[in-house]
């Protein structure tokens, strides 16, 4: 991961080979009347650019979904924020249900922007995502009327000094007045003066480059393909699909199994479990919630993964679970994981810890302890000619020869069938 405080250089959305883009999130840091830390606001940050540069509806909506997506599902909210809070822009089609919330209530504040229309549509939806447990802010809040009885359902109302002027100390004693739990965050803090002014004003957190100027995170992601997604939006949507078809969609495509993985481990589920295998991670996920991420991953514009990658990683996957038939859930998650692991250019260990996987998956990709690890030694040792190797991990040469070319021959048919059918 590479952390910058300036403008990010011009780079591709993908690689020549269309499997490996760029990720991108901003997030600039909250501070308490005592410059502490409290939370971060998180930023979208288009390839190139330092900041947002959006038109109104469908990119906006698309800003949004890589956001989020890139939050829970490429960084992990563990690496972005740690403990802290996390305050998210949302577009209407969010606060009105016409877009999926794909994130739990436990670390979130969703911001409701100046553009939005305060109608009754939006105020059902605050009260609904309220009740949820959702937190919400209302943001740049300079006195309209308008939006008052948001505020009135807010937990913070974030105030722009600059936008406010000399007016400030009236905004956020109207607010205050509509809605005294609520706290309020006063924006564009630019130096010390303007920090005690707010102070003194009675503001309860302060935003601004005064304060912290916005950082920009980079990871590289995997793309999940456009038409496994949909395939599989038809699939949860549909009546009676069983567990095994949606399993059988997800582990297609090494991506998209690497985003429910880290998502389910993430803070975006509220779950701590030790995530084993692929299955496991589905199953916690949800169906309901599973199919919110694959729309938002499809708004967020994924392409398609090449497909002699993506049927390297397939087959190794496969074969490790033919080799280890006592433990093939586990064996086939720690292929996945290493093929991904290759395609991104990562090491292994790195890639475990931004999933979250269990100790069990740990041992066997990295240290390849146990029969899935072991699995996995002889199946990188074929596909690098070394029969030594394979028979020092416990297998016949013959053996893996047969699994793997099983394994890629299934691998191929997926991918065949992945880009072929309509």
């Amino acid at each position: 991961m590479t952390w910058s405080t300036g403008p990010t250089p011009t780079a591709s959305c993908e690689d020549a080979n269309g499997s490996v883009a760029p990720v991108r999130v901003g997030r600039q840091g909250i501070y308490d009347r005592q410059r502490r830390l409290v939370a971060y606001e998180l930023l979208f940050r288009n390839h190139g650019r330092a900041a947002a540069e959006l038109a109104e509806g469908a990119e906006q909506d698309h800003a949004t979904s890589q956001v989020i997506s890139a939050t829970f599902g490429d960084f992990g909210v563990e690496q972005i924020a740690a403990d802290k809070l996390l305050f998210i822009n949302l577009t209407r089609g969010f606060f009105t249900g016409e877009l999926p919330m794909p994130c739990s209530p436990h670390q979130v504040v969703l911001e409701l922007l100046e553009t939005i229309d305060v109608d009754d549509l939006v105020l059902a939806g605050l009260t609904r995502l309220r009740a949820q447990g959702y937190r919400i802010a209302i943001d740049d809040f300079v006195g309209e009327v308008s939006r008052l009885p948001a505020v009135a359902l807010a937990d913070y109302v974030k105030v722009d000094v600059e936008a406010a002027g000399d007016d400030l100390e009236r905004v956020i004693a109207l607010a205050r007045e509509h809605n005294p739990t609520a706290l309020v965050v006063v924006e564009r803090i630019e130096d010390d003066a303007l920090f005690a002014r707010c102070l003194e004003a009675g503001a309860d957190h302060f935003q601004g480059y005064g304060l912290q100027r916005p950082v920009t995170l980079e990871a590289v992601s995997l793309t999940p393909s456009q038409l496994v997604c949909l395939r599989l939006v038809r699939a949860l949507t549909g009546a009676d699909v069983p567990l095994r078809e949606v399993e059988e969609l997800v582990a297609s495509d090494p991506a998209l199994s690497l985003r429910v993985l880290k998502t389910v481990s993430s803070a975006a589920v509220g779950t701590k479990s030790e995530i084993t295998s692929l299955r496991q991670a589905i199953v916690l996920l949800g169906r309901q919630q599973l199919c919110s991420w694959v729309v938002l991953m499809l708004l967020g514009g994924v392409t398609s993964v090449d497909t002699e990658a993506l049927t390297m990683v397939l087959a190794r996957a496969a074969a490790c679970a033919r080799l280890a038939p006592q433990d093939s859930d586990l064996a086939y998650t720690v292929g996945l994981l290493s093929g991904v692991a290759t395609v991104l250019g990562m090491h292994e260990a790195e890639l475990v810890e931004t999933t979250g996987v269990a100790l069990s998956v740990r041992r066997a990709l990295v240290e390849r302890r146990g029969p899935a690890g072991s699995a996995l030694r002889a199946v990188l040792a074929y596909e690098d000619d070394e029969p030594v190797v394979i028979v020092d991990a416990g297998h016949a040469v013959y053996e893996v020869s047969r699994a793997y070319l099983a394994a890629l021959s299934g691998a191929m048919v997926t991918v065949g069938a992945v880009l072929d059918r309509d």
